[in-house]
């Protein structure tokens, strides 16, 4: 028997140790035998970041959905462009000239993609930026405004939502990315239901948007299997489904079709609150040039909002998993090379930077920054290499792990192992869709630190069957790796 067939034969004798440890291995075996789990696809890929050695791995080099997985990749291409202290200015200003009390002209805001402007998630008070721009023509000693209120989003060109599915676009967290994004792009329609097969009523919204009309087609049932439909740009909502019974007030967390027209008219009835007469309409750039009008600049800036820093955005995306700061952080990418923050620009900056960190793309299938999108596909074996690098970059490192929220205590995985703690500290964003349930991020114990990948699609129990499953799992695994 020759050395080389030895070689071989050991070799495969390993193979078929491994295959028979992962097949007959309790905590495998309950991950993947359990309800639901028969038909789905599972990956795990565990990295000791400091030596780089494999410690486990299971069908990693499989392409999974990641869902909000994807935000780690948004993440960490971000932090490559941007300190953590950088931030983007939202100037408005106006043409023309002031006589008197009067501006002969139009107000204009110049949106600069800033998802914290006017949002609940920010820094600031979510009517910070209408009472300013109020104030600061106050202080011009402008009381009539001859022309329009103008908000200019062609900053972004709108892209990648259409590769969302049409039922999500309706619902807040399908929010679309606007050049100008106002108040989170959402707002709550207020429903009142009696009893079961009637229709439910529409009776308030949490903001107005004037011309908004809905369309509602709801009719009352037993549980909320509620349907919203929207298109950008369109002031159509269209409701559908079901809504529970006997409900005084039933809230729908909806996304604003045209955030930045809601921005315009919310500032020109502002100013008129405030005494000052508009005598021109709201509009946007994206209605000037469907008209054929040309869409006008600022000759004179007065007043610029700065938006929250880019740690504070990063924090709210990876924390809350927030899809419209995804979206937002996503085209600031392409600004970092461009002047328009196309999503094309920001993808193929993105790709370059990933290679340039030695990572394989072709591991990576990417089409939006939230992850909402059910083309987006990657390898437990690349988000887990992305880690390796990022935890050892000079301009990640320490401060990109300490953004990933802690298990047990913070963001959407709060609620993990609060009656199984586990030593150590283990930090983990999560991805959720219907029938994909994801992990990724770092274990903590000692001196010892691992990248950690765990991704599951096509299981047809619940996520929350699956979850209690999952963290069983990693509460019999984590520990073992000390």
């Amino acid at each position: 028997m020759t050395l080389s067939y030895i070689r071989v034969l050991m070799t495969l004798l390993s193979l078929l140790l491994c295959i028979s440890m992962y097949a007959s291995d309790t905590p495998y075996r309950h991950l993947l035998s359990g309800s639901g789990m028969q038909h789905a696809s599972v990956g795990v890929h565990i990295v000791d970041v400091d030596t780089r050695e494999v410690v486990l791995s299971y069908d990693a080099d499989r392409a999974y959905t990641p869902a909000s997985l994807i935000k780690v990749v948004t993440a960490v291409t971000a932090m490559k462009c941007y300190d953590d202290a950088a931030c983007w200015p939202t100037p408005v200003g106006y043409n023309g000239v002031i006589t008197d009390t009067i501006l002969h002209g139009d107000v204009i805001v110049k949106g600069n993609i800033d998802p914290s402007l006017g949002n609940a998630t920010s820094q600031q008070s979510p009517h910070a930026f209408i009472d300013s721009v109020v104030d600061a023509i106050k202080q011009l000693g402008v009381r009539c405004i001859t022309g329009r209120v103008i908000v200019d989003a062609s900053v972004a060109p709108l892209a990648g939502w259409n590769s969302w599915l049409v039922e999500d676009l309706g619902f807040y967290y399908g929010a679309i990315c606007f050049g100008a994004n106002y108040r989170g792009n959402e707002y709550r329609l207020y429903m009142r239901t009696a009893g079961e097969g009637s229709r439910p009523q529409v009776i308030d919204a949490s903001m107005q948007l004037p011309d908004m009309q809905y369309h509602n087609h709801m009719t009352v049932g037993v549980e909320d299997l509620s349907e919203v439909y929207i298109m950008p740009y369109m002031p159509h909502t269209l409701l559908m489904g079901t809504l529970p019974a006997h409900r005084d007030t039933f809230a729908l967390k909806c996304a604003m079709p045209d955030a930045p027209l809601t921005m315009a008219q919310h500032l020109r009835q502002a100013l008129l609150s405030a005494g000052v007469e508009v005598c021109g309409e709201a509009t946007t750039d994206y209605i000037l040039t469907e008209s054929g009008c040309a869409v006008p600049r600022s000759t004179h800036v007065f007043y610029t909002h700065t938006s929250d820093c880019m740690a504070d955005m990063l924090r709210v995306m990876l924390h809350e998993s927030n899809n419209l700061y995804a979206e937002s952080l996503l085209r600031y990418v392409a600004l970092s090379t461009d002047s328009i923050a196309t999503l094309s620009t920001a993808l193929q900056t993105e790709r370059k930077l990933l290679c340039d960190m030695g990572l394989d793309t072709l591991a990576l299938k990417k089409t939006d920054g939230s992850g909402l999108s059910r083309k987006n596909a990657v390898t437990p074996q690349f988000l887990s290499s992305l880690l390796v690098a990022a935890y050892h970059d000079d301009e990640l490192g320490d401060r990109f792990v300490s953004l990933l929220p802690q298990v047990g205590k913070e963001g959407t995985v709060r609620s993990l192992f609060m009656r199984n703690r586990l030593p150590g500290i283990l930090r983990l964003k999560s991805g959720t869709m219907e029938g994909v349930l994801c992990y990724a991020g770092y274990y903590q114990e000692g001196k010892r630190t691992y990248a950690v990948v765990l991704m599951s699609n096509h299981h047809t129990c619940k996520n929350s069957t699956l979850r209690r499953s999952t963290e069983q799992f990693l509460y019999q695994i984590l520990p073992a790796l000390r």
